[in-house]
């Protein structure tokens, strides 16, 4: 079998294996696993898995962490009272604000100060879910406001992992990537700042629509010191501590709270591994976490993830994905177009940022190199389209870390997700044409 048959093959298995596990409800590390299986009786280099392998559970083995990190956290600082108090604090704050708009604003504040996407929903969608389930607004389009905000900063901020990755691969300065992805930026974000401020009228917060709010001071200490680990969180990761040392450290903190605030041993390893329930039926409805167990899916479809590329990587079948995306290209402006929707295709049969950063900075470079582009414009579509579309891939790393954090499948919030939609087709279809005559 040839090499494009192969890949051909291959990407039918995955899609095909990912339509069925959502259709039925199946965890989609199966669906991953299943194409695995498949690809091994398909490729001819097998002597060369087991090295591979190793190297890719390598390069994802922080991202596994992280997520376990993030599935622990959650529970405790739920526990130790610090999502509660900055629920109960914030809410009252934004009575009389338009919730949607106000959701995507701070949402791309907090990820310019971040870097991450999935940290500044991590920290965020507490508060927002809190009030959206009390007032009636509908959840997917609240999701899709925070989504269009959080993956601003998750692409250019001073502190986003994928920009000094791409940076690196390229060999060009982050500084003058993150001033041309700042400025791609513009057109969207007010696009999207005019969307929700007419979509979100209807959603001013009233003191009615957060009366459950009342409740809080009954069930939790809400004193102001409480939330000391989530501005222990922001601080360290604005002086550009590892994430992952940031919620050991967090996750240490609030341990600790949640036994001064009187949880047993034995209830807290419960919490963090189920999540956590207050018995209180009121707010049972929307203070809640996931847990370690619910995060187990996402670690396994990263992992899978990575052996699925040293599947791909043993018989050269990346190079069949990149060969028609470069072939006979002459102009810069297809380039442009065209490293863009190789940087999607990648985002949804590797299910990595990291990977999709990876194979198009390593293999792009050169022809960028060969029509007289400079490389940070290859930076500027792979990251306003591969990285920027990440979320809205049902089966992509961070489209399932979504879905497991706010039970919103990414279908669902995929038409409120303004500003992902309007970038990523401004930088496949306008900026191409655009950017060529002033580079």
């Amino acid at each position: 079998m040839t090499k494009p048959h192969k890949i051909s093959l291959i990407i039918l298995v995955l899609l095909t294996c990912v339509a069925l596990a959502i259709l039925f409800s199946y965890p989609l590390y199966l669906a991953i696993a299943g194409t695995c299986f498949v690809s091994f009786f398909l490729i001819d280099s097998k002597a060369a898995l087991p090295k591979l392998i190793l190297t890719n559970t390598k390069s994802v083995y922080k991202t596994m962490l992280l997520m376990f990190l993030i599935s622990v956290t959650l529970p405790v600082l739920m526990a130790s009272g610090a999502l509660p108090t900055l629920i109960y604090h914030t809410s009252d704050a934004m009575i009389g604000q338009n919730l949607l708009l106000a959701a995507f604003l701070i949402a791309t504040i907090l990820s310019m100060l971040l870097g991450s996407a999935i940290g500044t929903l991590t920290i965020l969608l507490p508060l927002f879910s809190s009030i959206a389930l009390q007032s009636g607004i509908a959840y997917p389009l609240l999701i899709g406001a925070l989504i269009s905000g959080v993956y601003i900063g998750d692409r250019c901020s001073p502190l986003s992992s994928g920009l000094h990755l791409l940076s690196n691969i390229t060999e060009t300065h982050y500084l003058t990537n993150m001033k041309w992805l700042l400025a791609s930026a513009v057109i969207p974000f007010i696009l999207s700042f005019m969307a929700f401020s007419v979509t979100g009228e209807a959603s001013a917060i009233t003191a009615q629509m957060i009366i459950s709010n009342e409740r809080l001071p009954l069930v939790f200490d809400l004193s102001l010191w409480r939330l000391l680990p989530l501005g222990l969180m922001i601080l360290l990761l604005v002086i550009k501590q590892p994430i992952t040392r940031v919620l050991t450290v967090v996750f240490g903190l609030s341990f600790f709270m949640s036994i001064l605030n009187g949880h047993t041993l034995s209830s807290l390893l419960q919490m963090i591994f189920s999540g956590y329930r207050t018995t209180d039926a009121v707010l049972s409805a929307f203070m809640l976490t996931s847990g370690f167990k619910q995060m187990i899916n996402v670690i396994l479809v990263i992992f899978f993830s990575g052996v699925l590329n040293s599947l791909l990587e043993a018989d050269q079948l990346m190079d069949t994905i990149i060969a028609p995306f470069i072939k006979g290209v002459k102009k810069p402006a297809h380039l442009l177009m065209n490293a863009g929707l190789l940087s999607i295709v990648l985002s949804m049969v590797t299910c990595s940022q990291a990977m999709t950063s990876m194979v198009n900075g390593k293999y792009l470079s050169s022809h960028f190199d060969r029509l007289g582009l400079p490389r940070h414009l290859l930076v500027l579509v792979t990251a306003n389209a591969g990285l920027n579309v990440v979320a809205l891939i049902p089966w992509n790393v961070n489209g399932i870390m979504i879905r497991q954090l706010t039970g919103v499948a990414p279908l669902e919030y995929l038409p409120y997700s303004i500003f992902v939609i309007l970038l990523t087709l401004l930088s496949l279809f306008i900026y191409p044409l655009v950017l060529k005559k002033q580079s």
